[in-house]
């Protein structure tokens, strides 16, 4: 007859089904960590949204760049204590990959310096309609620039996301739209669906030399250097000089 994965002394299991059966446990934990982390990154996002557009235009701090800026040196901050507790160790960035890293900084600089400032312009619902068009700019850019091919039903998966920004367009009033808050969010859309792809492939790169406190610690304080330009030729330095804003950096916080 057909022996049975189980021994005949004491019914144990084969080590051939155990092993099977811990790599499904680890399959099913990983899978659920991924779920998870997905949850709360939207659940960020939404938050940091609401609260920007409330800096803005509850407490009308309209410097949407040094906004951007602060939001950099408060992420440098708390990696720095999260070095200083140990929960993370310090590593220098890796010379070779500086290249990468720098593409990393400046298309994150733009996605965060243009989404801001869209945002100090449009509504938070035109706004996160046009984001939804990421996934789209994503697979697009991995057909046409990358060569990278997709399954049919991942292409067929993306109409309901082009149709929904269509309608919402559609029916955005007056109070909504603003025709240059809506092209700086369209350009900070494709600035954000090419860093995904940009930042996927060099963290795969880097992670086996640098933890990843590290890697967003370098990857805020290169951005530095772009914003604190930005923000000082626009006028925004100047101004925030001159009027007290205390109130609205630590909303950034």
């Amino acid at each position: 007859g057909t022996l049975s994965p189980l021994t005949f002394s004491g019914a144990h299991p084969l080590p051939s089904t155990m092993s099977k059966s811990v790599t499904t446990v680890d399959v099913m934990g990983e899978s659920f960590l991924a779920g998870a982390s997905v949850f709360m990154y939207g659940c960020a996002v939404i938050g940091k949204t609401l609260l920007t557009k409330m800096c803005f235009s509850g407490y009308s701090f309209n410097y949407p760049i040094t906004f951007s800026l602060f939001s950099c040196l408060t992420t440098m901050v708390a990696c720095a204590l999260v070095f200083m507790a140990g929960k993370a160790q310090f590593t220098m960035l890796p010379v070779h990959h500086f290249r990468g890293f720098a593409q990393i900084s400046l298309l994150t600089a733009l996605d965060m310096g243009f989404t801001n400032w869209s945002l100090d312009l449009i509504s938070i619902t035109l706004q996160m309609t046009i984001k939804a068009a990421i996934p789209a700019i994503v697979v697009s850019y991995e057909r046409f620039i990358l060569k990278k091919t997709h399954t049919q039903m991942a292409y067929l998966s993306l109409t309901p996301l082009i149709l929904g920004a269509i309608l919402v367009g559609l029916g955005s009033g007056s109070a909504d739209y603003n025709f240059l808050g809506t092209m700086l969010m369209c350009i900070a859309t494709i600035a954000s669906s090419i860093k995904m792809v940009t930042t996927h492939s060099v963290i795969k790169q880097v992670r086996s030399e640098m933890g990843m406190v590290s890697f967003l610690f370098w990857l805020e304080l290169a951005m530095v250097p772009i914003l604190l330009p930005w923000a000082f030729f626009n006028g925004e330095i100047r101004w925030v000089r001159e009027t007290t804003h205390l109130h609205a950096y630590l909303i950034s916080l």
